[in-house]
Formats: C-alpha cells, sequence, structure tokens
C-alpha cells in the first residue's frame, strides 16, 4: 500500500498522460446588455454537454450562473451509461459545446489533443486551490491543467447494506480473502454476495482495479513504460487484481444476473438488501440516497462505505465526469470569456453553496465542510482521508486510454477469456499506442 506521488510536472514537456476510468435545458431569458469582454455582461448563451447523472446540485448550478450573469445555459444531455464514449463519437462528427462536462481522466483529455482544443487553465485561480487534487487528473500530456474540478474525487470502494451484514453477523469486508469468506454464509443464506454491474460495462473495472491499485505500487507505471517489467509479467498487479475478481465470480459471489444488470439496479439491490456490496465510485451516493427517497438518515440506517483492497484496505481515486469542466476553443471569442467566467463563479462565490446543497466535500480551499453531508457521505471522506490513495491503474501509461479493456472484462465474467488473456490483450494495446506516440524504447 502506497499513498499515490504526483504523476505529474505543471508545464512539463515530458509525456504524462494518464488513461482513466462513467434532457434537461436551461430555462433563464438572456439579459439585454451586450456581453462584456470578461463574459459577464449577459446576453450569451452556452451549451453545456452534461451527463445525465448530474444531481440536482448540479443543475441548481446551472441555473444559479444564469440568474448571477445573465447568460443563459443550454443543456446537451449526454447519456451517464457510455459517457466517456459516447461525448467522444459526438466530438467526433465535429460537434463543440462551449462547455463540455467530462471524466478528468488525464488519458481521457489527452484524446481530444486539449494543446489544440482546450483552453488551458492552469494559471487560473482554482488551480492553485485546488491543490493536490490535480495530481489526480485534470491534466494533459503537455503537464497543462484543462479542466477545472468543481466536485469532490471520485473514491472507489463498497458500498454495503448494514442490516444484511448484521443479521449473519459479519463486519464490512475490507479484504480479498474477507470478501470471499462472507461470501460462503451470505450464499448459503441465498444473499448475494457482490451486485455486479455489466449491463452498464464500466462498474466492472471496480473490484479488479481497486485491487489492483491497492498493490501495484507507485513506480509500477513507470516501470511499464521504462519497459522494465509488462502489464502482463507474472508478479503484474493487475494480474492479480483481475485473478482475486475471477474467483469471486468463480465463487458463486455474485448476482445472477451479471452481465445485464446496470449500476441503478445494482444500487436498488444492495439498498433492498438483495445483495450486501456494491463496488462502485462515491458519486453514486446520490443515487442511494434517491432509493432512500432522499432520507439522508434512512440511507445512514440501512448503508455504509468502506475502504477495500486486496490484502489491506485503500482508496482507488479520480476526478470524475461530475462536476467536471473543460472550455473548447470555439473562437467565438465572447463565448470563450462567458465559458471561463461560468467557471470562475462556479469555484468562487457560489462555490460554498455548491457544496453545501450537495453534501459534498470541498476541494478547494476556502470553502467549509457541509453541515448536509450524509452519513455515507462522512464515511466515504474518511476512507479518503484514512488513504492511501493511489490511481486508476494504467493511469501512467498512454493516451490510448484502455483501449478494448471493458470488452475483455465483459467476456472475462462469462469465461470467454482468462485474466492472463486479459493482461495480454492490455500490454499489446499499450505497446501499440506508445510506438505510435513515438515513446522511447517503443
Amino acid at each position: 500500500m502506497y499513498q499515490a506521488a504526483p504523476p505529474f510536472r505543471r508545464r512539463s514537456t515530458r509525456f504524462v498522460a494518464i488513461a482513466a476510468t462513467l434532457a434537461v435545458g436551461g430555462a433563464a431569458l438572456a439579459g439585454c446588455s451586450p456581453a462584456s469582454s470578461d463574459g459577464s455582461g449577459g446576453g450569451v448563451t452556452l451549451t453545456v454537454w452534461h451527463n445525465t447523472q448530474d444531481p440536482q446540485a448540479v443543475l441548481d448550478m446551472y441555473s444559479a450562473y444564469e440568474k448571477e450573469s445573465g447568460n443563459t445555459i443550454e443543456l446537451v444531455p449526454i447519456s451517464s451509461d457510455g459517457f466517456e464514449a459516447a461525448e467522444l463519437t459526438k466530438w467526433a462528427t465535429g460537434d463543440r459545446p462551449d462547455i463540455m462536462e467530462m471524466n478528468g481522466g488525464a488519458s481521457v483529455i489527452a484524446q481530444y489533443n486539449p494543446a489544440e482544443n482546450f483552453t488551458p487553465l492552469t494559471d487560473e485561480d482554482f488551480v492553485a486551490r485546488g491543490g493536490d487534487v490535480y495530481t489526480t487528473g485534470g491534466y494533459g500530456p503537455d503537464g497543462e491543467i484543462y479542466t477545472a474540478i468543481v466536485n469532490f474525487p471520485e473514491v472507489w470502494g463498497l458500498y454495503y447494506n448494514k442490516d444484511v451484514l448484521a443479521e449473519h453477523g459479519l463486519q464490512p469486508a475490507t479484504t480479498q480473502a474477507e470478501l470471499l469468506q462472507q461470501c460462503q454464509v451470505l450464499k448459503g443464506a441465498g444473499v448475494t454476495t457482490i451486485a455486479e454491474s455489466g449491463g452498464s460495462q464500466w462498474p466492472l473495472f471496480a473490484i479488479p482495479f481497486t485491487e489492483t491499485t491497492s498493490i501495484m505500487g507507485p513506480d509500477w507505471q513507470t516501470d511499464v513504460l521504462d519497459r522494465t517489467t509488462t502489464i502482463d509479467a507474472p508478479d503484474s498487479p493487475l494480474l492479480t487484481g483481475l485473478e482475486n475478481y475471477k474467483a469471486l465470480l468463480d465463487g458463486g459471489c455474485a448476482n445472477s444476473d451479471i452481465t445485464t444488470a446496470t449500476f441503478e439496479d445494482s444500487v436498488a439491490s444492495v439498498f433492498s438488501g438483495e445483495a450486501a456490496y456494491q463496488a462502485i465510485h462515491s458519486n453514486i451516493e446520490p443515487v442511494y440516497l434517491d432509493q432512500a427517497g432522499g432520507d439522508a438518515a434512512l440511507l445512514g440506517d440501512t448503508i455504509g462505505f468502506t475502504a477495500f483492497g486486496a490484502d489491506a484496505p485503500g482508496v482507488m481515486v479520480q476526478p470524475g465526469v461530475i462536476g467536471v469542466y473543460a472550455l473548447p476553443k470555439t473562437g467565438d471569442s465572447a463565448k470563450e470569456a462567458a465559458a471561463l467566467d461560468f467557471l470562475t463563479f462556479a469555484t468562487g462565490d457560489y462555490y460554498q453553496t455548491y457544496i453545501d446543497e450537495s453534501g459534498t466535500f470541498p476541494i478547494l480551499s476556502g470553502a467549509t465542510d457541509p453541515t448536509t453531508a450524509s452519513p455515507v457521505m462522512k464515511e466515504i471522506k474518511a476512507a479518503y482521508d484514512a488513504g492511501p490513495i493511489g490511481p486508476l491503474p494504467g493511469s501512467g501509461l498512454t493516451p490510448g486510454g484502455f483501449g478494448d479493456l471493458l470488452g475483455a472484462l465483459s467476456k472475462l465474467i462469462v469465461n470467454d477469456i482468462t485474466p492472463q488473456q486479459v493482461v495480454e490483450q492490455f500490454q499489446s494495446h499499450v505497446a501499440s499506442t506508445a510506438k505510435s506516440e513515438g515513446l522511447p524504447g517503443w
């Protein structure tokens, strides 16, 4: 276990891209005055590509900006399932928004050629106030910051049903061995141990990647790029994480509808007590709150959150897709200025309001913790503070993202591919991308 070291130096020319992880319309009238040079004069309409999983606090932020600025926000919804792929496909058609809510993982950013297509934000006040959060993502291959991270980062771990564990005399599992042991107890009682979401695909990363993060050490990804090891080596931490995950599946610990269940189905399954655990990130907490009818106390009585790792607990952390924004270059100076004005508003005068309304914790200095945080969010924050934290496996590799790793995981859960074949395919993808990028030694 380890505390992740900053994976980049700002303004560095060294290649440091990361491979990561994930219809509402604006309704305010535009003001009558012409837009000012800083975008704050009103009269500008801004299109925003946004995730359909945006919680109400994020939607309220857009409305508050309209009221404050006199500008209009037009929201273009993109489904939360397959969000990154759908957004990249939309981008490839030549369509451009003024503001882009996006996954803050650096490999995702790199796929947009940010030096040419995004406004650099490195010198903005909110970056300086963000501190260590910008060591987990938000930057491009050139080390420049290209996203504003407004929301608390995604913390990956295990949500669990408190009554189910208590009924069977169990404590929250924090390691692979504990989860396997509990599976034997729960399976015998007819309770699903892990609610998995192959229908949404991306949650399949959660268990193998969280386990990998807990054992891979701070230098593993650098060693892969330096060619002193490979992703498919016998001692590969990713191979171990995948083999451990397969052991859980082979042990009958997952739901029978794993190939079709969505992450929303898994949330409902754990909340109802049909399943004991769901491995997923902290930005799903509002979905659990919805299951509780918005009753934070009921949620806290029903659901808990714990860190999890292969041999010891830890948390995998990345900037998520909620409340993370890039500013595409559009050539319209008034709109570009207004888009930056939105980020200044969201991270400045409105930031404390957002923290209070969202019940999430601040990552920008100058704000205080909310009094509205649910008991589950407090447990998530405690896991984050306790650490150790680490990035997603592959987060120091190439801008080719994960390639077809999700497809490989979908095959793994139905026994069409082995863990060894998964890492071999991923190694081949990294090698191919590294060669195309001209990385030294490849």
